[in-house]
């Protein structure tokens, strides 16, 4: 083909005839202008094509993640739940108030204030491309900015947990002086262990008469109340996520 053009450039200038030339020749520039715009198409395409799959499989990755987050999530809530609800009924029977009917009864609230737990959601997919620098692979910048925040969120969330566990370990000491968790364990249903009579005459439900018992127990409540109101607004971003990574996979099915 180069020869070809070749020859007809050699045949016009033997032929003297310069201006034919010149229109060939600026044709011929307009040829190799348009092949290489074309070349740049096709690769700009195929890269592109490339990108786009790549952020099929991120977006189809992080949503898979985010799906589990939030069954994790909707678990811990169910948990801290437990722990503000007994944690009030135990407030409802402090100092001069009636008494619960029984003292089992009372050592059932007891356990249930032990039920914090903390967020662990699967963050492998995300970390790698927040380490990469990949997070731009996103097209949605709104998708981008939430995720880039997911992160802040969850060492919020395990800074409200670890008030929560604190606040536990407080009252937990307190009971150890001053209560029979033997009691408490013999109603407990998350033990294999069939636990015997405690070996002292004591009655859990006494620690409802002292008033550092009552502000230890609302301390923790207070506590997994902040936990709880954060596991919502970390639900609300997960929820805000997942609906724009379902809206993106959508676009490129």
């Amino acid at each position: 083909m180069i020869k070809f053009f070749r020859r007809i450039r050699q045949s016009l200038l033997s032929e003297n005839k310069f201006s034919k030339y010149l229109i060939y020749a600026v044709g011929e520039i307009i040829l190799v202008v348009i092949g290489i715009l074309i070349a740049l198409q096709i690769n700009n395409w195929n890269e592109n094509r490339k990108l786009n799959l790549q952020e099929q499989t991120a977006l189809n990755n992080i949503h898979r993640d985010f799906l589990k987050n939030k069954a994790i999530l909707e678990d811990i809530k169910t948990s801290t739940e437990l722990i503000m609800k007994h944690g009030v009924q135990i407030l409802n029977h402090t100092g001069s108030k009636t008494k619960p009917d029984s003292e089992d009864i009372f050592n059932s609230w007891l356990n249930e204030l032990y039920n914090s737990t903390p967020y662990y959601p699967q963050n492998g997919f995300l970390d790698d491309l927040l380490s990469s620098g990949k997070l731009s692979i996103f097209k949605n910048a709104e998708l981008r900015n939430l995720l880039s925040s997911w992160k802040p969120e969850v060492e919020i969330l395990e800074e409200r947990f670890s008030t929560v566990d604190k606040n536990e370990d407080i009252l937990n000491t307190y009971i150890i002086e001053h209560g029979s968790w033997l009691n408490a364990d013999q109603v407990s249903e998350n033990t294999n262990v069939t636990f015997p009579v405690s070996g002292f005459t004591v009655d859990n439900r006494d620690l409802l008469k002292v008033l550092q018992f009552e502000n230890l127990v609302e301390n923790l409540v207070i506590a997994a109340g902040n936990y709880y109101s954060t596991q919502k607004k970390t639900e609300k971003l997960l929820d805000d996520i997942n609906t724009l990574l379902e809206t993106e996979i959508q676009k490129q099915q």
